[in-house]
C-alpha cells in the first residue's frame, strides 16, 4: 500500500502545472558553477538531448582495492575501471565506453514521460574541492533519476542514476525526498513573481 501511494503522489505531482524551464535563479545551492552545469542538465533533459548530456558528463577510472568491491560488478574481473558510470536504485555502478554510455543515455530519454520535474539538489560530503557532490535529483512518470555532478577542474556530469520508483521505495523510505543526499528538501526554487507595474 505504502508503495502504491507514493506512486500516487508522484503521477499528482508529475499532473500539475508545467514546471518553468529551470535557471539559475532558482537554483538551491550556493555554487554558481555548479548550478550553472545542473541548469544545463535538466534543460538537456527537458529537451532529451542525449548528446548534450553525454558533453556536459564526465569519464572516471576506479581502482578496485580502493572502493567497496560490491557496488562495482566491473571489480569481479578486472582490478581497474576506466569510462562513464551508470547506476540505479541499487546503487551498483557499471563502467562503459562513451558509445555505450551515449546509447544509454539516449534510451533513457525514450522512456521519458513529459513533463520532467526537478526535485532539487542534494549536497554530499564537505566542502572542500574534490570532496563535496551534487545531486540533479528528477522525476519523469513513475520513474525517478539523478545527475550526480563532481569536481574535477570545472563541474560536470559523474554518475547518472534512473530507476523505477517503486525499486527506489525497496531501497529506501520516502525516495521522493530522502534519495540523492535528500534532494526533495532543497527544492528548485519558484522564479521571483513579476511586478506588473514594471511592465
Amino acid at each position: 500500500m505504502k508503495g502504491a501511494l507514493l506512486l500516487v503522489a508522484l503521477l499528482l505531482f508529475s499532473c500539475g502545472a508545467p514546471q518553468a524551464t529551470p535557471n539559475s535563479e532558482g537554483c538551491p545551492i550556493d555554487d554558481e558553477a555548479a548550478c550553472g552545469i545542473a541548469v544545463e542538465a535538466a534543460n538537456a533533459l527537458a529537451a532529451k538531448d542525449a548528446g548534450r548530456l553525454v558533453e556536459l558528463s564526465r569519464t572516471d577510472t576506479i581502482t578496485c582495492s580502493e572502493v567497496a568491491r560490491d557496488y562495482f560488478p566491473g571489480c569481479a574481473k578486472a582490478e581497474t575501471l576506466e569510462g562513464h558510470g551508470l547506476s540505479d536504485a541499487e546503487l551498483t555502478v557499471e563502467f562503459v565506453d562513451e558509445d555505450a554510455y551515449e546509447a544509454r543515455v539516449d534510451s533513457l530519454l525514450e522512456t521519458i514521460i513529459e513533463p520532467v520535474e526537478i526535485l532539487g539538489i542534494g549536497t554530499c560530503g564537505p566542502d572542500e574541492p574534490g570532496r563535496r557532490t551534487y545531486h540533479v535529483a528528477w522525476t519523469s512518470g513513475s520513474n525517478l533519476g539523478s545527475f550526480e555532478l563532481t569536481y574535477v577542474d570545472d563541474w560536470r556530469i559523474a554518475l547518472p542514476y534512473f530507476d523505477s520508483l517503486a525499486n527506489w521505495e525497496s531501497q529506501q523510505g520516502d525516495p521522493l525526498r530522502n534519495a540523492f543526499c535528500e534532494a526533495g528538501r532543497s527544492p528548485w526554487r519558484d522564479p521571483p513573481a513579476t511586478d506588473p507595474a514594471s511592465t
